[in-house]
């Protein structure tokens, strides 16, 4: 049955109390069933019933090794997810270095994120979790003590990621879930097909860092689905970056999540992959400006559940965020969180498997 347990005791967190890998089981009438952990508020797997047989959709290793793996699988990112350049923040006069965990620059919140905090488990029902984590000020090199709440929920069909924050002191903040999809349950994810309502997208540099916006073209039009190897690394934005790990715009984010029904009939999806066997479609649904589209460049040698190594372009992310280096850069939105405001992301995934 669904619940939470304690998988053992190992090193102590930044408070000193014990870090223990506590696991969280969901599952719903309609049979999607989810496996995680309060280490990196970490979704472990996802399986639900495909063609007569249970198919498994996340990646994941054993347990003790999410302590050690360096793709943040399945974790969630932050306190910033993606790279903010050079490591340093700077707003209104005042400046902060952060941790450069990635050459000179910050990724995901630096080497000691929220991927790698024990999260505290609030709440829990048959299909729904509550976790909570404290980040204070100087954590990282952000400004601000920042109290994040995150709930996954288990919906008919949906995998609800809901995030909220708040802070005392101006902080950057963007949160994402790095779950790592697999529709076919194993094998090259370009087989699959995609599609992104995005009619911009953001070019990088050789440190990933983005450039300016621009339109997308070439590969990077997915307007219209397209499997994901079409063409594989005929563009010099692919060969940089080895695939695609880049920020598209979407065209319709500027929804509140509370409105209802979030993710029904009258709001469009975001994205929306089939599985390379088409017996599976998940469609994104959020309310963030941007999905960083990330093709598993770079999980060779991450080890799977049973120890065996990943191989490059195993899984795909979808990471709803911020825009990528927009704390010091006007042109690429606010994401500076104020005392009194709200943070505030919820994102859908919509599993539909074929008739």
């Amino acid at each position: 049955m669904p619940g939470t347990r304690d998988a053992g005791r190992g090193r102590r967190d930044h408070d000193g109390e014990p870090q223990t890998m506590m696991r969280f089981e969901l599952e719903n009438e309609e049979g999607l069933r989810l496996r995680g952990l309060a280490y990196g508020a970490t979704l472990t797997s996802l399986t639900l019933p495909v063609a007569g047989e249970r198919r498994e959709v996340l990646l994941g290793c054993a347990d003790e090794a999410y302590l050690t793996q360096q793709v943040w699988l399945g974790a969630v990112a932050g306190r910033f997810a993606n790279r903010i350049g050079g490591a340093r923040l700077e707003r209104e006069g005042q400046c902060w270095t952060l941790d450069a965990n990635q050459g000179a620059n910050c990724l995901h919140g630096g080497r000691d994120g929220f991927h790698r905090r024990t999260w505290q488990i609030k709440e829990q029902e048959a299909d729904r979790v509550k976790l909570a984590l404290l980040s204070r000020a100087g954590d990282q090199g952000f400004p601000g003590n920042l109290r994040v709440s995150l709930e996954y929920r288990l919906e008919q069909c949906d995998l609800v990621v809901d995030f909220c924050a708040s802070t005392d002191a101006p902080s950057p903040v963007s949160l994402t879930s790095h779950a790592y999809f697999n529709l076919d349950g194993g094998g090259d994810i370009r087989h699959h097909t995609i599609s992104l309502d995005a009619d911009r997208y953001l070019p990088t540099d050789d440190q990933s860092l983005p450039l300016a916006i621009a339109p997308v073209e070439g590969p990077f039009d997915l307007r219209v689905p397209r499997p994901i190897g079409q063409a594989w690394l005929d563009h010099p934005q692919q060969q940089l970056a080895k695939g695609y790990d880049h920020a598209f715009l979407l065209n319709n984010s500027d929804f509140e999540p509370a409105d209802e029904p979030f993710g029904g009939s009258n709001q469009p999806w975001a994205a929306r992959v089939i599985s390379g066997d088409g017996k599976l479609t998940m469609e994104v649904y959020t309310n963030q400006p941007s999905l960083q589209f990330y093709s598993g460049n770079w999980l060779t040698g991450t080890p799977d559940r049973q120890g065996r190594p990943y191989r490059d372009y195993d899984g795909f992310c979808l990471e709803a965020q911020q825009l990528p280096d927009s704390p010091n850069r006007p042109a690429l939105g606010d994401p500076w969180l104020l005392p009194g405001q709200r943070y505030r992301h919820q994102t859908r995934y919509r599993f539909i498997p074929a008739p």
